[in-house]
């Protein structure tokens, strides 16, 4: 997994959620691997990150998902 200084190959963002895609290597090689995050605000006005998503959230989680599963099938073929 990544460190968590390390950069993520790319990532995407819609509506309040963001998908970080990292490259991994393995015993196999290279591979990738994304995360989701919904960045928000907490009561003292501080920000904070979230893997939780309400009914609002879905739509862009799903099409991050989509987004990110066609970037990594392209980049996993070269």
């Amino acid at each position: 997994m990544a460190t968590p200084h390390s950069k993520p190959a790319t990532a995407f963002r819609s509506g309040n959620v963001n998908a970080a895609i990292w490259e991994n290597t393995g015993e196999k090689g290279a591979f990738f691997s994304v995360t989701f995050s919904r960045p928000y605000k907490d009561a003292q006005g501080k920000w904070k990150v979230s893997s939780s998503y309400g009914l609002n959230d879905l739509d862009s989680l799903s099409s991050l998902a989509e987004l990110a599963k066609g970037w990594v099938r392209g980049h996993s073929l070269q």
